[in-house]
């Protein structure tokens, strides 16, 4: 992925009302090719109260109504799932897109979800970065022999291979570090300020230095929630039913999301650019046309400027 400004859309996979049809998805997703975004971006989450759609095949369902867009994960819990099985799927998607794939990653996940898939929460450092490790030897398509802790590999091959970048979503200092070290990039969540920005992506490149890497090749990625509206207390409402579905209501919507009038969006969002933001995750409330539109022809460009 390249250093220019990409503005995503990041879909709302969760609906507490129950989701949308598959139709209905097929249609936004064209909408947002033809409105002129750079990608389409997707969460990822194995138990959830609310209705949710799976990330993967989420994103299968994009590429196949789309042809240009970038498709990334934002982010996958690759704790939750086996790498060998992840890196299959992720070699027939990169395939089936034309090679449009990113893979964003995390070792995230709840402690339900840890007991009930059998995965040792505390060990999951371990795992994220066995899994990280075997996940890139797959998917360069030559045969993988690893003898981990997790993992035992004779042989093991997956092709076509998949030369995916692979981005580090987290917000702690260790978990920038190993988006530094062990990925193509970070993603920031959209918790925290525009210093945290900043700090974080000083520790992330650092830590890239340290392993030998260019740390100018990072790509910086953020989920940034937004709502644009005249009236500034329905774009608040359309995210708190969103984000409270998704989230719980312990979400800050006034913390932690943008929303109103073009101006202001556009205001808060070219400060997140100019603070050397890469990659825009932009996290819509609905799949409501209308509003992409207004991102599309009253926000966007003034972001590419």
């Amino acid at each position: 992925m390249d250093k220019s400004v990409s503005i995503g859309i990041h879909v709302p996979s969760v609906a507490v009302a129950g989701l949308q049809s598959g139709q209905a998805y097929a249609e936004f997703f064209r909408q947002v090719e033809s409105f002129g975004f750079d990608a389409i971006w997707v969460e990822d989450r194995v138990f959830h109260p609310a209705p949710l759609a799976d990330s993967l095949l989420l994103l299968l369902w994009a590429a196949a109504h789309t042809r240009h867009l970038l498709l990334g994960t934002a982010v996958l819990v690759l704790n939750l799932r086996l790498a060998p099985v992840v890196a299959r799927q992720v070699s027939t998607l990169h395939h089936l897109s034309g090679g449009r794939l990113a893979l964003g990653v995390s070792l995230g996940g709840r402690p339900e979800e840890y007991e009930g898939l059998g995965i040792p929460m505390d060990r999951r450092v371990a795992v994220f970065r066995e899994s990280m490790a075997v996940l890139r030897q797959l998917l360069g398509g030559e045969p993988v022999d690893h003898a981990g802790k997790f993992f035992q590999l004779r042989e093991a091959t997956v092709r076509p291979a998949a030369p995916v970048p692979i981005l580090v979503g987290g917000i702690v200092e260790a978990a920038i570090r190993r988006a530094g070290a062990l990925a193509d990039g970070w993603i920031m969540a959209p918790f925290g300020t525009i210093e945290d920005f900043r700090r974080g992506w000083q520790i992330a490149q650092e830590a890239a230095s340290q392993v030998g890497k260019d740390p100018n090749k990072l790509t910086a990625g953020r989920l940034l929630y937004v709502a644009v509206d005249d009236d500034r207390t329905r774009a608040r409402d359309d995210l708190v039913q969103f984000l409270h579905g998704y989230y719980g209501t312990g979400f800050d919507v006034d913390k932690h999301a943008i929303f109103g009038p073009a101006e202001e969006v556009t205001k808060r969002l070219r400060e997140q650019v100019d603070a050397g933001i890469t990659h825009l995750m932009l996290g819509v409330p609905t799949l409501d046309h209308t509003h992409l539109r207004r991102l599309a022809q009253e926000v966007a460009p003034a972001l590419r400027v």
